[in-house]
């Protein structure tokens, strides 16, 4: 078969049990079109829980292998511990041309024939080439301070950034739109949860500037900020389905959230077709679903995290000695400068507690000597709770509500295995449904799609009933 190009679109974690009822409602007419003219699947991710995360299963998706090959555990873990190469390094090595842009662990930036704009989680701002560099400054500073502010809050944290990046690509229509947010939220600060889907539709811009000036053969494009709405807001949009209370008021600011991410995700569609050209395939996919998220919390499980970092480091003593990145709202990483660090920071955190010894502070895996650490929460903890280290001879506990930011909403989404994917343009099978997908078929269907061999190690199939010839 003739060899194509392939933009893939990472929409993470959306779902069919949203996407159809919505489409059924005329409210997703650019999902409806390339459903009906597209082959289309849900494919089940081969990561089940504990290991069912987004940085687990997108390098299942880029790779065609599962975790126990990739190795890949946490987001942001070391990137030579990453035991499996991706499409985009696949197709570089091939010396075609590749655009990277906020596909999950891909930091650091390497130096691709074309651009390369890493995860919005990354560890710095470094990208491929250095001139969209503006990019992640915005993109880091943005996606870190969405539930507690920075010393930087706000889309236009810098007026000369907002210069560069109009530069870059930034639309007039764009601006506008973020302008408006930023107004409306003066008169209305409850209306702040929709600056999170401004953050695609300002990187489809500077995209779509670099995809047309580089024409690579594979490109990739994510985004979060449907799965930060359902995780967030189902509760809003559903209240039947929770035995926790839902007030009126939460359905009234809340309830058309998850809506509003699903309706901005056609908007890029609809956008990201206007940039196919000749022999170009649109692939959209998630690596799977969410679903609602019964805590067995009585209150829930609230979303907080940690105030800062720095205070953390200093409190247990690692300053100058392990680097803090905050990834997750109640997720952080540590990087220590040496092995005997690491061990002392999994004894100090195993060790810290919430008012009595059997309460965890902490939950931490290490993955070689890099730390990821989540917040734990119990029904009886409070803002007067007592965060005890018990490592500090004096001056060991601290008050709860001074360490820990809560936002007052309870976490409501959860992951789900089942995901999405369209495929849609030449080459393509329209009208066609895939079943007995699995998501470690995804990279051997690309590849095969632009011409290439699927390597031996890639464990998934070619989903041949949906490619003509």
């Amino acid at each position: 078969m003739r060899r194509r190009n392939v933009l893939l679109v990472e929409l993470n974690e959306v779902t069919w049990d949203l996407i159809d009822p919505l489409i059924e409602q005329g409210k997703l007419p650019t999902f409806a079109r390339l459903k009906r003219e597209g082959a289309w699947a849900t494919p089940m991710s081969v990561d089940m829980p504990p290991h069912l995360d987004p940085w687990i299963t997108w390098t299942s998706v880029y790779t065609g292998r599962a975790q126990e090959d990739h190795n890949v555990y946490f987001l942001e873990q070391p990137p030579e511990t990453i035991r499996a190469e991706r499409i985009w390094e696949l197709c570089a090595r091939r010396r075609l041309r590749v655009g990277v842009y906020g596909s999950l662990c891909s930091w650091p930036p390497q130096k691709v024939n074309g651009f390369y704009v890493p995860d919005t989680f990354a560890r710095d701002t470094s990208t491929h080439p250095a001139s969209l560099k503006p990019i992640q400054e915005l993109n880091l500073t943005y996606t870190r301070s969405i539930r507690l502010p920075t010393d930087h809050d706000g889309l236009w944290f810098k007026a000369q950034l907002g210069a560069k990046l109009l530069s870059l690509g930034l639309s007039a229509r764009t601006a506008a739109l973020v302008s408006r947010q930023l107004a409306a939220e003066r008169s209305n600060p409850e209306s702040r949860w929709r600056r999170v889907a401004l953050q695609p539709m300002v990187n489809c811009d500077f995209f779509g500037r670099l995809y047309r000036r580089y024409r690579p053969h594979f490109a990739t494009f994510h985004t979060n900020h449907v799965a930060h709405y359902m995780h967030t807001y189902w509760k809003a949009m559903a209240p039947e389905a929770f035995p926790q209370t839902t007030t009126p008021d939460e359905v009234q600011i809340y309830g058309g959230a998850i809506e509003h991410g699903y309706v901005v995700a056609d908007e890029l569609l609809s956008r990201m077709l206007r940039l196919l050209e000749g022999d170009t395939v649109l692939v959209v996919a998630s690596s799977m679903g969410q679903k609602p998220y019964i805590s067995p919390l009585r209150n829930g499980k609230p979303i907080s995290q940690l105030r800062s970092l720095d205070r953390l480091l200093e409190i247990v003593g690692l300053n100058g000695r392990a680097h803090a990145l905050s990834t997750m709202s109640d997720q952080f990483n540590l990087y220590p400068d040496t092995a005997a660090t690491s061990v002392e920071a999994t004894k100090i955190l195993e060790e810290a507690y919430v008012d009595e010894p059997g309460r965890p502070m902490f939950d931490i895996h290490r993955v070689e000597n890099c730390l990821t650490v989540n917040l734990k929460f119990y029904g009886e903890t409070t803002e007067n709770s007592r965060c005890v280290f018990p490592h500090r001879e004096s001056d060991n506990t601290f008050l709860y509500s001074d360490l820990v930011h809560g936002t007052g909403l309870v976490k409501s989404g959860c992951h789900d295995p089942k995901g999405m994917m369209i495929l849609y343009g030449p080459g393509v099978r329209g009208g066609a449904r895939v079943a007995e997908v699995n998501n470690l078929d995804i990279a051997p269907t690309l590849l095969t799609l632009m011409g290439l061999p699927v390597p031996e190690e890639m464990r998934g199939r070619v989903l041949r009933e949906a490619i003509l010839g």
